[in-house]
Protein backbone atom coordinates (compact mmCIF):
# COMPACT_ATOMS: atom_id res chain seq x y z
CA UNK A 1 0.00 0.00 0.00
CA UNK A 2 1.24 3.60 -1.11
CA UNK A 3 -0.93 6.52 0.11
CA UNK A 4 0.03 10.44 0.94
CA UNK A 5 -1.00 11.92 3.80
CA UNK A 6 -2.85 15.18 4.07
CA UNK A 7 0.55 16.98 5.18
CA UNK A 8 1.53 15.89 1.91
CA UNK A 9 4.24 13.17 3.31
CA UNK A 10 4.13 9.66 1.59
CA UNK A 11 3.64 6.44 3.30
CA UNK A 12 5.15 3.27 1.81
CA UNK A 13 3.98 -0.03 3.03
CA UNK A 14 6.35 -1.90 0.06
CA UNK A 15 8.54 -4.11 3.13
CA UNK A 16 9.09 -5.75 6.73
CA UNK A 17 10.02 -4.33 10.11
CA UNK A 18 8.56 -0.93 9.16
CA UNK A 19 8.55 1.69 12.18
CA UNK A 20 5.72 4.00 11.35
CA UNK A 21 3.26 0.57 10.80
CA UNK A 22 1.75 -1.60 13.19
CA UNK A 23 -1.72 -3.25 13.99
CA UNK A 24 -4.26 -3.04 16.04
CA UNK A 25 -6.38 -5.53 17.87
CA UNK A 26 -10.07 -5.26 19.57
CA UNK A 27 -10.37 -6.48 22.98
CA UNK A 28 -13.59 -8.34 22.02
CA UNK A 29 -11.04 -10.64 19.88
CA UNK A 30 -8.05 -10.60 22.23
CA UNK A 31 -8.68 -13.83 24.41
CA UNK A 32 -10.14 -15.58 21.31
CA UNK A 33 -6.85 -15.03 19.55
CA UNK A 34 -5.36 -16.05 23.49
CA UNK A 35 -7.13 -19.38 23.51
CA UNK A 36 -6.39 -20.19 19.98
CA UNK A 37 -2.53 -20.04 20.82
CA UNK A 38 -3.47 -21.86 24.28
CA UNK A 39 -4.63 -24.34 21.80
CA UNK A 40 -2.14 -25.24 19.40
CA UNK A 41 0.05 -25.12 22.34
CA UNK A 42 -1.64 -27.83 24.16
CA UNK A 43 -3.90 -29.42 21.70
CA UNK A 44 -2.07 -29.72 18.91
CA UNK A 45 -1.10 -33.27 17.80
CA UNK A 46 2.80 -34.73 18.23
CA UNK A 47 3.64 -34.54 14.61
CA UNK A 48 5.63 -31.78 12.59
CA UNK A 49 2.33 -31.60 10.22
CA UNK A 50 -0.03 -30.95 13.49
CA UNK A 51 2.35 -28.18 14.96
CA UNK A 52 2.19 -26.94 11.12
CA UNK A 53 -1.54 -26.56 10.97
CA UNK A 54 -1.74 -25.08 14.57
CA UNK A 55 0.84 -22.39 13.01
CA UNK A 56 -1.24 -21.66 10.50
CA UNK A 57 -4.27 -21.60 12.10
CA UNK A 58 -2.84 -19.04 14.58
CA UNK A 59 -1.51 -17.41 11.16
CA UNK A 60 -4.86 -16.83 9.79
CA UNK A 61 -6.62 -15.79 12.99
CA UNK A 62 -4.13 -13.06 13.23
CA UNK A 63 -4.30 -11.55 9.87
CA UNK A 64 -8.42 -11.87 10.10
CA UNK A 65 -8.03 -10.04 13.97
CA UNK A 66 -5.54 -7.48 13.20
CA UNK A 67 -6.19 -4.22 11.55
CA UNK A 68 -2.96 -2.41 9.62
CA UNK A 69 -2.30 1.10 11.41
CA UNK A 70 0.19 3.45 10.00
CA UNK A 71 1.45 6.64 11.16
CA UNK A 72 2.90 9.60 9.47
CA UNK A 73 6.66 10.62 10.82
CA UNK A 74 6.02 13.87 9.40
CA UNK A 75 2.76 15.02 11.29
CA UNK A 76 1.88 11.87 13.25
CA UNK A 77 -1.44 11.53 11.46
CA UNK A 78 -2.60 8.17 12.28
CA UNK A 79 -4.18 6.03 9.78
CA UNK A 80 -5.96 2.71 10.28
CA UNK A 81 -7.20 0.17 7.24
CA UNK A 82 -10.26 -1.01 8.02
CA UNK A 83 -10.32 -3.39 4.97
CA UNK A 84 -12.83 -0.63 3.23
CA UNK A 85 -11.57 1.16 0.07
CA UNK A 86 -10.71 3.98 2.53
CA UNK A 87 -8.41 4.42 5.21
CA UNK A 88 -9.56 6.55 8.60
CA UNK A 89 -7.65 9.41 9.81
CA UNK A 90 -7.24 10.71 12.77
CA UNK A 91 -5.66 13.84 14.38
CA UNK A 92 -3.38 13.94 16.93
CA UNK A 93 -3.09 16.92 19.86
CA UNK A 94 -1.11 19.65 19.88
CA UNK A 95 2.79 17.87 20.44
CA UNK A 96 2.25 14.73 19.09
CA UNK A 97 4.45 11.13 19.70
CA UNK A 98 5.43 10.43 16.09
CA UNK A 99 7.17 6.98 17.48
CA UNK A 100 4.07 5.36 18.81
CA UNK A 101 4.33 1.90 16.25
CA UNK A 102 8.03 2.08 17.03
CA UNK A 103 9.11 -1.35 18.39
CA UNK A 104 8.36 -1.92 22.43
CA UNK A 105 12.17 -2.73 22.61
CA UNK A 106 13.18 1.22 21.45
CA UNK A 107 16.77 1.47 20.18
CA UNK A 108 17.71 -2.62 21.16
CA UNK A 109 14.77 -3.76 18.34
CA UNK A 110 17.14 -5.61 15.72
CA UNK A 111 15.99 -4.25 12.80
CA UNK A 112 18.25 -4.35 9.07
CA UNK A 113 20.75 -2.43 6.66
CA UNK A 114 20.05 -2.58 2.66
CA UNK A 115 22.33 -1.45 0.46
CA UNK A 116 22.35 -1.00 -3.29
CA UNK A 117 24.32 0.44 -6.33
CA UNK A 118 23.66 0.32 -9.71
CA UNK A 119 26.25 1.49 -12.77
CA UNK A 120 22.59 2.49 -14.90
CA UNK A 121 19.73 3.99 -12.58
CA UNK A 122 16.41 3.33 -13.79
CA UNK A 123 14.47 6.57 -14.26
CA UNK A 124 12.78 7.11 -11.26
CA UNK A 125 15.53 6.58 -9.63
CA UNK A 126 17.64 9.78 -8.26
CA UNK A 127 20.94 8.40 -7.64
CA UNK A 128 23.40 5.00 -8.42
CA UNK A 129 23.41 3.67 -4.84
CA UNK A 130 21.48 3.94 -1.50
CA UNK A 131 21.43 2.70 1.71
CA UNK A 132 18.89 2.07 4.49
CA UNK A 133 19.17 1.63 8.12
CA UNK A 134 16.09 -0.08 9.06
CA UNK A 135 17.10 0.29 12.73
CA UNK A 136 15.67 2.12 15.78
CA UNK A 137 19.41 3.29 16.63
CA UNK A 138 19.68 6.89 16.01
CA UNK A 139 23.10 7.69 18.01
CA UNK A 140 25.49 6.11 15.54
CA UNK A 141 29.30 7.23 16.23
CA UNK A 142 30.06 8.47 12.56
CA UNK A 143 28.38 10.19 10.31
CA UNK A 144 27.63 8.65 7.08
CA UNK A 145 29.17 10.21 3.78
CA UNK A 146 26.43 9.90 1.66
CA UNK A 147 23.43 10.30 4.23
CA UNK A 148 21.19 7.54 2.25
CA UNK A 149 22.19 8.51 -1.33
CA UNK A 150 25.68 8.10 -3.26
CA UNK A 151 27.09 9.05 -6.30
CA UNK A 152 30.06 7.08 -5.98
CA UNK A 153 30.40 3.51 -5.03
CA UNK A 154 33.78 3.28 -2.63
CA UNK A 155 31.37 5.95 -0.43
CA UNK A 156 28.51 3.58 -0.29
CA UNK A 157 30.47 0.55 -0.01
CA UNK A 158 32.27 2.45 3.00
CA UNK A 159 29.04 3.69 4.93
CA UNK A 160 27.63 0.37 4.52
CA UNK A 161 30.65 -1.36 6.11
CA UNK A 162 30.85 1.65 9.06
CA UNK A 163 27.10 1.31 9.66
CA UNK A 164 27.44 -2.47 9.91
CA UNK A 165 29.77 -2.68 11.97
CA UNK A 166 28.62 -0.42 14.61
CA UNK A 167 25.55 -1.69 14.50
CA UNK A 168 26.29 -5.47 14.30
CA UNK A 169 28.65 -4.39 17.76
CA UNK A 170 25.42 -2.79 19.24
CA UNK A 171 23.84 -5.87 18.49
CA UNK A 172 21.34 -4.63 17.13
CA UNK A 173 20.51 -5.88 13.67
CA UNK A 174 19.22 -9.02 12.20
CA UNK A 175 19.81 -8.71 8.45
CA UNK A 176 22.66 -7.05 6.75
CA UNK A 177 22.63 -7.02 2.22
CA UNK A 178 25.02 -4.92 0.20
CA UNK A 179 24.61 -5.59 -3.69
CA UNK A 180 26.16 -3.62 -6.82
CA UNK A 181 24.40 -4.43 -9.94
CA UNK A 182 22.49 -7.04 -8.81
CA UNK A 183 25.03 -9.35 -7.10
CA UNK A 184 25.29 -9.51 -3.64
CA UNK A 185 28.48 -8.84 -2.26
CA UNK A 186 28.06 -9.05 1.28
CA UNK A 187 25.23 -10.54 3.25
CA UNK A 188 25.16 -11.28 7.09
CA UNK A 189 22.42 -12.70 9.36
CA UNK A 190 21.52 -13.46 12.62
CA UNK A 191 21.94 -16.80 13.72
CA UNK A 192 18.48 -18.14 15.43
Amino acid sequence: MNFRCECGQRIHDTTDYLSYKGYLLSDQDQFDLLDEIDDAIEKSGPSSTDKEEAAMRIRSLISTLFKTVYQCSNCGNFFIDNNHPSLEMFRGANQVNKNLLVSALGDKWRGSIYAEWKDKIPDWQTSNGTLFNETNSSSLTGQLDGNGKYSDWETLEQDYYQLFNELKNKNVIRYSQLKKNYTVIHSWSLQK
